[in-house]
């Protein structure tokens, strides 16, 4: 094992009230944590950023326990590992799974996700985090299994910069449908999405008439919606879906994620009328089948049909500067910070 002793750790210093901020973390330094039976030490090199990591901050946690004061902020990350009591896991070994904003982190492989083993590979050891990640892990499970996009679908996908979005129009693209259209902020934005991330089109829900875009664009309403976003824009959608349309419940970022109880929509009754399908995605429930999705995603990077977005900041010093960045407003792509290189 290394003889580093120092371990710096971002821990969380209060519940956020409303929007996160840097002044909910706290800067300590601890020791290097031991490994226990069944159990890995892991060296962390990347933090990855999720707007779900929010949810996290509550008194309720949302889909997992709430990360408690005093603790180091729960992240998915990659790593490598330094010793290991589980005979699935060697020293060197680079892993990719829940870790949190420290240098040394002690994990184990039967949680809520597996803390894989990544192969060697002739791409970027981050983009384990993005588009082979959860964003691109979910973009892929999220158009195949849960909207079900076939050929000659019409496809809406908001927050179409995101890390998620950003892969899933491609995915929707590879199974045929007919149209892909991106919901983003600003016109840079919106152009990024078109020219970057290969949408047929993409609505700015800052300036157009948001409703008047998506009739223009959908003049046969909407077969498959993948919703980032919830609120007001998923009230608009169903306004707006085909009959017999799909609806995929990915996230809420309308909302900030500040609390685990959210208005739903007010016109819900469209369900019924245009007997529309309803699903919602948690990657947990995928977890046998994420080998299956990475590959998939791997043959399209390789062919040029997905397009790979990442926002790389370096210097551990940033880590709690980083999150509230995913509410008001980052780069296109998968939003990272590189803390360290492999050994």
């Amino acid at each position: 094992m290394s003889d580093v002793t120092v371990n710096r750790q971002w821990v969380l210093a209060r519940r956020p009230v409303g929007a996160v901020s840097v002044d909910d973390f706290r800067y300590q330094e601890g020791e290097v944590p031991e490994p226990g039976e069944g159990e890995v030490l892991v060296r962390t090199l990347y933090f990855g950023y999720d707007a779900s990591q929010r949810i996290w901050l509550t008194d309720d946690g949302g889909y997992m326990r709430p990360v408690g004061i005093g603790e180091p902020m729960r992240t998915m990350g990659i790593g490598q590992v330094v010793a290991s009591s589980d005979p699935g896991y060697r020293p060197g070994d680079l892993v990719e799974g829940f870790m949190s904003w420290q240098d040394y982190v002690v994990a184990r492989s039967d949680g809520p996700m597996p803390l894989r083993v990544l192969p060697p590979a002739d791409f970027p050891l981050s983009w384990n985090l993005g588009v082979f990640g959860v964003g691109g892990l979910t973009a892929y499970f999220g158009v195949t299994d849960g909207l079900k996009v076939g050929p000659g679908d019409t496809v809406v996908v908001s927050a179409a910069t995101g890390a998620t979005g950003s892969v899933a129009g491609a995915v929707a693209r590879a199974m045929g449908a007919k149209t892909v259209i991106g919901i983003a902020g600003g016109p840079e934005k919106c152009r990024w999405v078109v020219e970057e991330a290969g949408y047929d089109a993409a609505i700015d829900y800052r300036d157009d008439d948001f409703a008047e875009r998506l009739r223009e664009l959908c003049p046969d309403g909407v077969d498959a919606y993948f919703d980032n976003v919830g609120g007001d824009m998923l009230d608009t959608l169903l306004l707006h879906m085909a009959p017999h349309g799909r609806v995929l419940i990915c996230g809420a970022m309308s909302s900030g994620y500040t609390d685990v109880q959210l208005q739903g929509p007010t016109n819900y009754m469209k369900i019924c009328t245009q007997q529309l399908t309803v699903r919602g995605i948690l990657l947990f429930h995928y977890r046998d089948r994420l080998a299956e999705g990475a590959r998939e995603l791997g043959q399209w990077v390789r062919e040029g049909r997905l397009h790979v977005a990442e926002n790389i900041v370096e210097g551990f010093e940033h880590a709690p500067g980083l999150l509230p960045t995913l509410f008001t407003g980052k780069q296109p792509g998968k939003l990272l910070l590189k803390v360290a290189d492999p050994a």
